[in-house]
């Protein structure tokens, strides 16, 4: 093993004593069988998103046909970065069924404009689990709410930054984007309606994710991670 190998294989050993979380990777799965459990879990959740996503599209009033309150953004991010590609499929699967179908849109509509939601939930799982999760940001958003994660100091400020402009800022806006035009663009937006409805699409997921991610992070991620809940790739 020459120089360069042996300092590689030091940095990544300093890593992973480092952070608690350096074993939640972009990898495939964790190599060994699902339980029937998980299976059943990444069900409920994806049957969760979508009757909470009808409800985030019914129950609040709409600006421009989108609701300014979209409740389900938090829980589908939080479910991503639990679940990988099991919480994007739940998010695109929440907004085509429960808030594009069952809301009266069309098939066609329903399933172009939901791509809006896998963009905020693909990329942040990209971002934290391949990017931020190794310069000491937990990809699981503990250091939202705890100062410390298994020993180590977490660097709130410094996550609440992160998160407010990569999730709420640039992501959302991303999102808002695609969700807003291609509705508009099929006519099922008013011509005129179009920055009434892409303001209620953003501002309302950010008021959303403000205050009810922290809230799920705190609550419940601790408890999925103890009971080995909790996916270290994107499958398993």
């Amino acid at each position: 093993m020459n120089g360069e190998e042996k300092t590689e294989e030091k940095t990544v050993s300093h890593t992973k004593n480092k952070y608690p979380w350096s074993n939640y990777t972009l990898k495939l799965g964790r190599g060994e069988p699902v339980s029937t459990t998980q299976y059943v879990l990444y069900a409920v959740q994806i049957a969760a998103v979508i009757i909470l996503s009808w409800l985030s599209a019914t129950v609040v009033p709409a600006i421009g046909g989108i609701s300014f309150f979209y409740f389900v953004y938090p829980f589908f991010l939080v479910f991503t970065m639990w679940w990988g590609i099991w919480g994007i499929l739940g998010a695109y699967a929440g907004s085509v069924i429960g808030a594009g179908l069952l809301v009266g849109w069309g098939p066609v509509v329903s399933v172009a404009y939901s791509v809006g939601d896998i963009v905020p939930t693909l990329f942040a799982f990209v971002l934290y689990r391949g990017l931020l999760a190794n310069r000491g940001y937990d990809s699981l958003w503990r250091d939202l709410t705890d100062k410390e994660v298994a020993g180590v100091k977490t660097r709130r400020v410094g996550a609440w930054v992160w998160f407010l402009l990569i999730n709420g800022v640039v992501l959302n806006l991303l999102s808002g984007l695609i969700g807003t035009y291609v509705p508009w663009a099929m006519g099922v937006i008013a011509a005129n309606a179009f920055w009434v409805s892409f303001a209620g699409w953003t501002i309302g997921d950010l008021v959303a994710m403000v205050i009810i991610t922290p809230v799920l992070v705190k609550g419940l991620t601790s408890l999925v991670e103890r009971q080995g809940l909790v996916n270290r790739g994107w499958i398993t």
